[in-house]
Protein backbone atom coordinates (compact mmCIF):
# COMPACT_ATOMS: atom_id res chain seq x y z
CA UNK A 1 0.00 0.00 0.00
CA UNK A 2 1.38 3.43 -1.33
CA UNK A 3 1.83 6.28 1.37
CA UNK A 4 -1.20 8.21 -0.64
CA UNK A 5 -3.46 5.22 -0.29
CA UNK A 6 -2.45 5.26 3.51
CA UNK A 7 -3.39 8.71 3.50
CA UNK A 8 -6.97 8.30 1.23
CA UNK A 9 -7.91 5.95 3.92
CA UNK A 10 -7.34 8.13 6.65
CA UNK A 11 -10.21 10.09 5.58
CA UNK A 12 -12.81 8.81 7.38
CA UNK A 13 -10.70 8.54 10.73
CA UNK A 14 -10.57 12.39 10.56
CA UNK A 15 -14.11 12.21 9.67
CA UNK A 16 -15.26 10.87 12.24
CA UNK A 17 -13.13 12.55 14.90
CA UNK A 18 -14.08 15.41 13.68
CA UNK A 19 -18.04 14.56 13.66
CA UNK A 20 -17.86 12.76 17.17
CA UNK A 21 -16.84 16.99 18.54
CA UNK A 22 -19.99 17.84 16.28
CA UNK A 23 -22.24 15.00 17.77
CA UNK A 24 -21.08 15.33 21.59
CA UNK A 25 -21.09 19.16 21.77
CA UNK A 26 -23.92 20.30 19.59
CA UNK A 27 -27.53 19.77 21.72
CA UNK A 28 -25.78 21.05 25.51
CA UNK A 29 -23.57 24.27 23.19
CA UNK A 30 -26.97 24.49 21.41
CA UNK A 31 -29.04 25.18 24.88
CA UNK A 32 -26.30 26.89 26.14
CA UNK A 33 -26.09 29.54 22.82
CA UNK A 34 -29.77 29.51 21.58
CA UNK A 35 -30.96 33.02 22.97
CA UNK A 36 -27.54 34.33 21.83
CA UNK A 37 -27.83 32.69 18.40
CA UNK A 38 -31.38 34.22 18.50
CA UNK A 39 -30.47 37.63 19.34
CA UNK A 40 -27.07 37.86 17.16
CA UNK A 41 -28.27 35.81 13.73
CA UNK A 42 -32.07 36.19 13.96
CA UNK A 43 -32.52 34.98 10.11
CA UNK A 44 -30.67 31.82 10.54
CA UNK A 45 -32.03 30.99 14.07
CA UNK A 46 -35.41 31.62 12.31
CA UNK A 47 -34.80 29.26 9.45
CA UNK A 48 -33.71 26.92 11.91
CA UNK A 49 -36.64 26.88 14.33
CA UNK A 50 -39.23 26.33 11.66
CA UNK A 51 -37.55 23.49 9.86
CA UNK A 52 -36.96 22.31 13.77
CA UNK A 53 -33.39 21.48 13.19
CA UNK A 54 -33.11 23.14 16.99
CA UNK A 55 -34.76 20.48 18.28
CA UNK A 56 -32.75 17.26 17.12
CA UNK A 57 -31.83 14.87 19.80
CA UNK A 58 -27.85 13.80 19.91
CA UNK A 59 -29.20 10.64 18.03
CA UNK A 60 -30.96 12.06 15.64
CA UNK A 61 -28.10 14.13 14.91
CA UNK A 62 -25.69 11.43 14.84
CA UNK A 63 -27.65 9.40 12.66
CA UNK A 64 -27.19 12.22 10.27
CA UNK A 65 -23.63 12.12 10.75
CA UNK A 66 -23.74 8.17 10.48
CA UNK A 67 -25.35 8.98 6.71
CA UNK A 68 -22.24 11.14 5.95
CA UNK A 69 -19.56 9.05 7.28
CA UNK A 70 -20.82 5.66 4.88
CA UNK A 71 -20.38 8.03 1.93
CA UNK A 72 -16.73 9.12 2.95
CA UNK A 73 -15.96 5.27 4.22
CA UNK A 74 -17.59 3.91 1.27
CA UNK A 75 -16.04 6.59 -1.21
CA UNK A 76 -12.42 6.51 0.24
CA UNK A 77 -12.12 2.45 0.11
CA UNK A 78 -13.62 2.30 -3.38
CA UNK A 79 -11.36 4.84 -4.45
CA UNK A 80 -8.40 3.17 -3.36
CA UNK A 81 -9.32 -0.45 -4.22
CA UNK A 82 -10.35 0.91 -8.04
CA UNK A 83 -7.68 3.45 -8.55
CA UNK A 84 -10.29 5.59 -8.94
CA UNK A 85 -8.46 8.42 -6.79
CA UNK A 86 -11.21 11.57 -8.73
CA UNK A 87 -13.88 9.86 -6.58
CA UNK A 88 -11.71 10.50 -3.57
CA UNK A 89 -10.74 13.82 -3.98
CA UNK A 90 -13.82 15.36 -4.43
CA UNK A 91 -14.86 13.47 -1.00
CA UNK A 92 -11.91 14.99 0.53
CA UNK A 93 -12.47 18.64 -1.09
CA UNK A 94 -16.07 18.37 0.44
CA UNK A 95 -14.93 17.61 3.91
CA UNK A 96 -11.96 20.23 3.45
CA UNK A 97 -14.48 22.63 2.57
CA UNK A 98 -17.01 21.61 5.15
CA UNK A 99 -13.90 22.31 7.62
CA UNK A 100 -12.74 26.04 6.30
CA UNK A 101 -16.92 26.57 7.03
CA UNK A 102 -16.64 25.71 10.27
CA UNK A 103 -13.83 27.60 11.16
CA UNK A 104 -15.40 30.69 9.24
CA UNK A 105 -18.53 29.93 11.38
CA UNK A 106 -15.50 30.11 14.50
CA UNK A 107 -14.42 33.58 13.15
CA UNK A 108 -17.75 34.95 13.13
CA UNK A 109 -19.42 33.60 16.22
CA UNK A 110 -15.72 34.91 18.01
CA UNK A 111 -16.64 31.62 20.59
CA UNK A 112 -16.61 28.18 20.81
CA UNK A 113 -18.42 26.52 18.36
CA UNK A 114 -19.18 22.51 18.58
CA UNK A 115 -16.69 21.81 15.54
CA UNK A 116 -13.88 23.91 15.86
CA UNK A 117 -10.98 21.76 18.20
CA UNK A 118 -11.50 18.82 15.77
CA UNK A 119 -11.62 21.14 12.96
CA UNK A 120 -7.80 22.98 13.96
CA UNK A 121 -6.74 19.02 14.30
CA UNK A 122 -8.01 18.06 11.20
CA UNK A 123 -6.21 20.73 9.40
CA UNK A 124 -2.82 19.53 8.89
CA UNK A 125 -3.99 16.31 8.05
CA UNK A 126 -6.15 17.85 4.83
CA UNK A 127 -2.65 20.45 4.00
CA UNK A 128 -0.54 16.82 3.90
CA UNK A 129 -3.64 15.02 1.97
CA UNK A 130 -3.79 17.75 -0.31
CA UNK A 131 -0.11 17.91 -0.87
CA UNK A 132 -0.01 14.23 -1.27
CA UNK A 133 -2.29 14.39 -3.86
CA UNK A 134 -0.92 17.29 -6.05
CA UNK A 135 2.61 15.45 -5.78
CA UNK A 136 1.31 12.06 -6.90
CA UNK A 137 -0.04 14.13 -10.22
CA UNK A 138 -3.13 11.78 -10.73
CA UNK A 139 -5.26 14.53 -11.45
CA UNK A 140 -4.24 17.36 -13.90
CA UNK A 141 -4.99 21.11 -12.41
CA UNK A 142 -7.81 21.41 -14.41
CA UNK A 143 -9.72 17.78 -13.37
CA UNK A 144 -8.57 18.58 -9.69
CA UNK A 145 -10.97 21.83 -9.66
CA UNK A 146 -13.77 19.60 -11.69
CA UNK A 147 -13.63 17.29 -8.76
CA UNK A 148 -13.25 19.68 -5.81
CA UNK A 149 -16.23 21.49 -7.26
CA UNK A 150 -18.26 17.91 -7.76
CA UNK A 151 -17.55 17.27 -4.21
CA UNK A 152 -18.74 20.27 -3.11
CA UNK A 153 -22.01 20.11 -4.73
CA UNK A 154 -22.28 16.35 -3.06
CA UNK A 155 -21.57 17.33 0.14
CA UNK A 156 -24.51 20.39 -0.31
CA UNK A 157 -26.97 17.16 -2.21
CA UNK A 158 -25.64 14.96 0.43
CA UNK A 159 -25.86 17.45 4.05
CA UNK A 160 -29.59 18.24 2.16
CA UNK A 161 -30.45 14.74 2.40
CA UNK A 162 -28.89 13.94 6.02
CA UNK A 163 -31.10 16.66 6.82
CA UNK A 164 -34.03 14.79 4.80
CA UNK A 165 -33.40 11.81 7.16
CA UNK A 166 -32.81 13.97 10.14
CA UNK A 167 -36.42 15.75 9.89
CA UNK A 168 -38.08 12.32 9.42
CA UNK A 169 -36.72 10.50 12.03
CA UNK A 170 -37.35 13.71 14.27
CA UNK A 171 -40.59 13.90 13.48
CA UNK A 172 -41.34 9.72 14.00
CA UNK A 173 -39.59 10.20 17.09
CA UNK A 174 -41.45 13.00 18.34
CA UNK A 175 -44.67 11.27 17.80
CA UNK A 176 -44.46 8.41 20.10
Amino acid sequence: MSNLDLTMLVLPLVFMVHEYEEIIMFEPWLRSNREELRRRFPRFAQFFERSGHFDYSTSTFAIGTAHEFLLVAVISTLAVWQGVYAWWFAAFSAHFVHLIIHFIQWIVYRKYVPVIVSTILSLPYCLYALSEFIHASLLSPSQICLWGLIGIVGMVLSVCSAFFIMAKIHRTSSRK
